[in-house]
């Protein structure tokens, strides 16, 4: 399984998520409260985690095409609810075999 790290700054990183969790969720199976998430991509895994200054992402799955798809889902959906103050999300290089 490969994993992909990120991280975006912001103090609002619970509304954030929670935008993102409740968007997902209308067609994935996701699970959230205020601190943390869970998304089920047909081809990966995200969790989030709200922390009171940024908003993690811990991103799962079993090729670098299937990872990559995990991580445009989450760019994408970060510009789109950030439009009027732009976030973008800081990405580590991914890990694992």
């Amino acid at each position: 399984m490969l994993q992909l790290k990120g991280r975006v700054s912001t103090p609002e990183a619970s509304r954030y998520m929670q935008r993102l969790c409740y968007h997902f969720s209308k067609k994935i199976q996701v699970s959230y409260d205020e601190h943390q998430g869970h998304a089920q991509f047909p081809w990966g895994t995200c969790r989030f985690t709200a922390e009171s200054e940024s908003l993690g992402f811990d991103c799962e799955a079993a090729s670098i095409e299937e990872l990559a798809r995990v991580k445009f889902a989450i760019d994408e959906h970060i510009k789109l609810f950030s439009r009027k103050s732009p976030l973008q999300v800081a990405w580590e290089p991914a890990i694992g075999s």
